[in-house]
């Protein structure tokens, strides 16, 4: 596994799961947090990707 690799999989599981089948969670303070988290670093993800490919 090459160095991009093991970064990708390292970003992913630093990632918050939460189960959106629990009523209400979708709603909660602490999921949407989440989800601004994890877009943070996806786009991350996605800049540091660009930059090595250059």
């Amino acid at each position: 596994m090459n160095k991009l690799e093991q970064i990708k999989k390292k970003i992913f599981m630093s990632m918050k799961i939460m189960d959106t089948s629990i009523k209400g969670v979708k709603e909660s303070q602490d999921y949407l947090l989440a989800q601004a988290y994890n877009q943070g670093l996806r786009d991350a993800m996605s800049i540091f990707e660009t930059e090595l490919k250059q």
